[in-house]
């Protein structure tokens, strides 16, 4: 038999009854936790579940479960928020996935959703959206590798150095052109990421790309996702269809990176 928990505003799960019942023993799941099983018609609090009497509070042991992580903290460690306790290290991630609209309580309705996860009232970016905001990302990079192809044709044309067919120019030509286009691909990605969360085509298609806490990205893991993203165009851009499948929505270089792409509208 697998249970599903929620901590805070998170489900866990799903767990083996060995595990569900050390869960409790260790006061991770107390009375007022809600729980859910196949087989049940909505989520109930454990106490409900188990038979124990409903309205005996639980032993305060002094910690509190963060929201973010999911683990036990004491409190006077946390800082409590509309009726969450977040910790301290997990606060500014907390409180910047609110400004963003982004949260992940337990479904809605109270049932465990496989075909089609929330993020609060939003959700992952799923395939069809994500793919149009590719492509207008791509639309852009190439109308800049476009530019740069004609001005650096221009100027090797100028020089001389194409006259004659100089196979030695010509490669040195183009290796400069696609140089460019890496490093403006790369330097595109980092900065609106970086500031914005997100690139032209995905603040366009209400997209963010965020760790899976709603944390911001570091620079170092932008550039790691950046080149992942070529390992998912290989063969034949499976690793992006991945995503259409994905109980998260997630690309090959969404899992590589640890990354996750919310609708934040």
């Amino acid at each position: 038999m697998q249970w599903y928990y929620a901590v805070g505003d998170q489900r866990q799960g799903p767990v083996e009854q060995a595990e569900f019942e050390r869960l409790v023993a260790a006061g991770t799941i107390r009375a007022e936790t809600l729980v859910w099983r196949q087989g049940m018609t909505d989520w109930k609090t454990y106490a409900a579940v188990s038979g124990a009497a409903p309205g005996v509070p639980p032993v305060d042991d002094g910690t509190e479960v963060c929201a973010v992580s999911g683990k036990r903290y004491p409190r006077r460690e946390m800082v409590s928020y509309e009726g969450k306790w977040i910790s301290a290290e997990h606060r500014d991630a907390f409180f910047q996935r609110m400004r963003d609209g982004i949260s992940a309580p337990v479904p809605k309705d109270g049932r465990v959703r496989q075909d089609a996860p929330e993020v609060g009232s939003l959700g992952y970016g799923g395939f069809g959206r994500r793919f149009a905001a590719r492509l207008i990302d791509g639309v852009v990079q190439t109308l800049v590798g476009l530019l740069v192809s004609t001005v650096v044709g221009v100027a090797f044309g100028a020089a001389g150095m194409l006259s004659g067919g100089n196979i030695a120019s010509i490669v040195l030509m183009q290796v400069i052109i696609q140089g460019f286009s890496v490093l403006f691909a790369l330097s595109y990605e980092v900065f609106f990421v970086r500031k914005y969360d997100a690139t032209p085509g995905k603040m366009a298609l209400g997209l963010k790309i965020l760790r899976p806490d709603g944390a911001k990205l570091s620079i170092g893991r932008i550039i790691g996702r950046y080149f992942a993203t070529i390992v998912s165009a290989i063969p034949l851009g499976i690793g992006y269809i991945m995503a259409a499948f994905d109980d998260e929505a997630r690309a090959l270089h969404d899992r590589m990176a640890d990354t996750r792409v919310f609708r934040t509208k």
